[in-house]
């Protein structure tokens, strides 16, 4: 018998079809239906794996001989054939997937397979399923009406017999049709019956192709002709018309990017754009940009052209996947209309143009799937890099960008993959850095970091003072745009300022500012070694931020007196399964044997929020900020805590180690983690294993809920570590990426301050020690302030450490307090900073 397996986007609707067939050919029919997905939150769309395990079960029957696909369209005909893949040879030689309508489709499909139609009969029932429809409405159906005019009378019906018509357009859009203008005009297009068609300067695309109309190079004021035919091809005409006519969804006054920063470049004394100060220090030098790199493809035959079609089209989906994914992030952090990029990436790597290309290669000159996709891609690209106007132009990089996602999909090699490698040193160009980016940057080449997105707590910014490189974040993608390698550029990391054009005058000035700076990074460095004592007695413990065992000698040189905030992600990053205990283990032993007696706090693992871990198989979050993060998702998870706790507790039996535990919101949450404790200490005993059972623990105190249980939570632990990172940005209702609210991602924000204060005052008052390990402890302009409201240590970057015991060392613990009862009666995070840095500088005193 044939089986049948419905994949539509809806889940609903699939179980709508299947019970509508099973009710009319009551049972009989072996059904199943992979429709949705399992992610609660998006549940629309398609899953080759829901696909694969529909046709496995219905193989798995002994009276199913083959099954069937039906689909309704776009990413459930992807998925069907990406399903494919997941099965063995011997059950994809009993698949076979049908372009049939899906409801009537199925239906005549599963009327013949339960009276034992063959495999042939039940396909040729299913694709002849309109037949009925088509001759019992024939006498109702009609010629379309004439067509009326629109746009000025440049709509006509050209042939009175046909459903085809055109329609004249002045394109309005400043920048043309570029990528997203014609992504959108190809998504309205897929919801009619119609054949579009653009004509300009002589040549004619298909108008769903976004890189077909991309590359036609449209520009503003151009006059382009479409032409549909087709049963709806009035209605898509007036859809484009509508789309036009709303300036095919651009913003009114979008502009070029270059033309933003020419306009901001014309006056000598104002042409320094202004961004977040992110990382101190002078810099000026050649531009050189973070690029992809694309992975290495070598060509060769294959035997099997419809396995390694099937390859490409799985290639391509799960880089669709990966790319919406990137649109959502984008979006909550930037808003709709920054993040509409991905969708035009989309289009470029499904554009029919670009698939159909490189599936002919493939299955005409029997090559490779990675080459065909190579070579097809790289003919794209070059179409748009032909193109006259520049911003147009500039859009290949887009398409390559895509492009080589599917290429290194194909290849194996890691999703993203960026080099910065200049010919000489050079300004680091980027829209924003991941770690992943830092991991491979070559340091005596950087000279100074710009992003286009990001806060003075973004990743960018936190990466830039680990290493001590000057950096400017927060420009926009419009100044990132239109910079060019090799361009030279100035910045200043302490005031946020970036040049695209210093002049002789202006690097002479630059020089001798970097020279000062540099002469005070060298003195605090002499000093690095000695405690940080106050002058009125007593000293604040200042400790350094790792995030690999080999941190520790950079922070030792600096001055470190032992070890904050030890993150282990790196242990679980960039592989396919989580550690083993063992790894773990060697990993704390080495930190704690590098530290040689000094204290060292291991933070466990805080995934979720901006890090995710590919092989954990996470769930769609529309908030992962506020999603499963942090403790709360390790206590869900005690497959993947557990060896992390036996790791740290049997560490600790050798050296001076302490536990954090970080995101906890709940009195609930500890008492779950100290059971769980108490049980792996009895499995360790039972083990014969050496461990501390006395280890200290503590907690980061990185959530509002946090701050207000304070007094509760010191009662449950040994020690608080204050982030102010995270803390920031939740007290402040602000993402920290997004460069529309970085301003109020500011841990000088008196809300935070006043936050700080309660969380030390409870913590001291239970007997415990309350620390920071945000960035904020690495500023020496916030150290009086910090001194002021009795921090017991401070844990930062290991390149913040010198000049922030040199600060110290200029204090009084009285004079302190009275700047942060000052501090703590301004207003606004604006006055606070103007008032500290008066004080650094002497205008002020305490």
């Amino acid at each position: 018998m044939i089986g049948l397996v419905i994949v539509t986007h809806s889940a609903r609707l699939a179980e709508g079809v299947l019970e509508l067939v099973e009710q009319m050919v009551q049972g009989g029919a072996p059904i199943a239906a992979a429709g949705g997905t399992d992610i609660p939150d998006a549940p629309i769309g398609t899953d080759p794996a829901k696909v694969a395990a529909a046709i496995t079960t219905l193989l798995a029957r002994a009276d199913v001989d083959s099954v069937l696909v039906m689909m309704d369209l776009g990413s459930a005909i992807m998925s069907a054939e990406a399903a494919l893949d997941f099965l063995t040879d011997d059950q994809r030689a009993h698949v076979y997937l049908c372009e049939a309508p899906l409801v009537e489709g199925t239906l005549a499909a599963a009327v013949r397979a339960k009276i034992g139609g063959t495999l042939a009969q039940v396909y040729a029932d299913a694709r002849s399923a309109l037949a009925a429809k088509t001759e019992q409405l024939a006498s109702w159906q009609r010629l379309l009406p004439p067509l009326e005019a629109g746009m000025g009378g440049a709509l006509d019906e050209t042939t009175a017999g046909e459903s085809a018509a055109e329609l004249s357009i002045v394109i309005p859009n400043r920048l043309g049709l570029h990528a997203r203008p014609a992504a959108r005009l190809a998504t309205l297009l897929a919801q009619y019956d119609a054949q579009v068609t653009l004509t300009h300067a002589g040549r004619t695309v298909a108008a769903t192709s976004l890189n077909q109309v991309v590359t036609l190079g449209v520009c503003q004021k151009d006059v382009i002709t479409v032409r549909a035919q087709g049963a709806q091809a009035l209605a898509a005409l007036e859809a484009i018309e509508a789309l036009a006519l709303d300036n095919f969804g651009d913003p009114i006054d979008v502009t070029e990017p270059t033309e933003i920063i020419a306009a901001a470049v014309t006056v000598a004394d104002a042409d320094a754009l202004t961004g977040i100060a992110a990382s101190e220090g002078v810099a000026f030098g050649p531009a050189f940009r973070l690029r992809n790199v694309a992975p290495e493809v070598e060509e060769h035959t294959i035997d099997d052209p419809t396995t390694e079609r099937q390859r490409l089209t799985a290639a391509v989906a799960a880089v669709v996947e990966q790319l919406r994914t990137l649109r959502s992030e984008l979006s909550r952090r930037a808003g709709p209309a920054e993040a509409g990029i991905f969708d035009a990436q989309i289009l470029m790597i499904t554009d029919p143009d670009l698939l159909e290309t490189a599936q002919q290669a493939i299955e005409l000159r029997h090559i490779d799937a990675a080459s065909a996709w190579q070579q097809a891609l790289q003919g794209v690209v070059s179409r748009y890099r032909a193109l006259d106007d520049a911003y147009l132009a500039r859009r290949a990089d887009d398409v390559l960008d895509a492009g080589q996602r599917v290429l290194r999909h194909l290849v194996g090699a890691p999703t993203d993959a960026t080099v910065f490698a200049p010919p000489a040193p050079a300004i680091l160009v980027a829209s924003e850095l991941k770690p992943s980016d830092v991991a491979r940057l070559p340091l005596d080449q950087v000279l100074g970091i710009v992003t286009a997105e990001g806060g003075a707590t973004g990743h960018s910014a936190i990466l830039a003072r680990a290493l001590g490189i000057p950096a400017v974040t927060g420009i926009g993608a419009a100044a990132v745009a239109a910079i060019a390698d090799g361009q030279m550029l100035a910045l200043d990391g302490s005031t946020g300022l970036l040049w695209l054009a210093p002049d002789d005058q202006l690097l002479r000035q630059l020089a001798e500012q970097r020279e000062h700076w540099l002469a005070r990074r060298v003195a605090a460095q002499k000093d690095a070694q000695a405690p940080a004592l106050l002058r009125d007695g007593g000293g604040i413990e200042v400790v350094a931020n790792i995030n690999l065992p080999a941190d520790v000698e950079l922070a030792l040189v600096n001055g470190a007196e032992g070890v904050g905030l030890f993150r282990t992600e790196f242990l679980y990053l960039d592989r396919d399964a989580p550690p083993t205990e063992e790894e773990q283990l060697a990993a704390y032993l080495d930190a704690a044997r590098r530290l040689r007696g000094r204290p060292l706090i291991i933070r466990t693992l805080d995934v979720g929020g901006d890090k995710t871990l590919a092989y954990l198989r996470q769930p769609h979050e529309p908030n992962p900020f506020l999603g499963q993060r942090g403790l709360r998702y390790c206590l869900d998870h005690p497959g993947l805590f557990r060896p992390q706790l036996r790791a740290i507790l049997r560490a600790a039996a050798e050296h001076p180690i302490r536990v954090m535990f970080p995101m906890v919101s709940t009195w609930d949450e500890l008492v779950l983690v100290d059971a769980l404790i108490d049980e792996i200490c009895a499995e360790l005993q039972q083990d014969g294993l050496a461990f501390d059972e006395d280890i200290q623990r503590g907690i980061m105190i990185e959530t509002p809920a946090a701050v207000l249980l304070a007094d509760h939570l010191a009662r449950l632990v040994d020690f608080f570590s204050i982030g102010t990172n995270d803390l920031t940005q939740y007290i402040m209702a602000a993402d920290r990426g997004n460069a529309a609210v970085a301003s109020l991602v500011s841990a000088y924000q008196p809300a935070l301050l006043r936050a700080i204060r309660e969380v030390v005052q409870a913590g001291h008052a239970n007997g415990i020690r309350v620390g920071i390990c945000g960035e904020l402890a690495g500023d020496p302009r916030a150290t009086p302030l910090l001194v002021g409201l009795e921090l017991d240590e401070l844990s930062m970057n290991a390149a913040a450490i010198p000049s922030v015991k040199a600060r110290i060392r200029q204090l009084s613990r009285q004079d302190s307090q009275r700047i942060a009862a000052v501090a703590l009666e301004m207003g606004t995070a604006a006055e606070i900073e103007n008032y500290l840095d008066e004080l650094e500088t002497g205008e002020t005193q305490a």
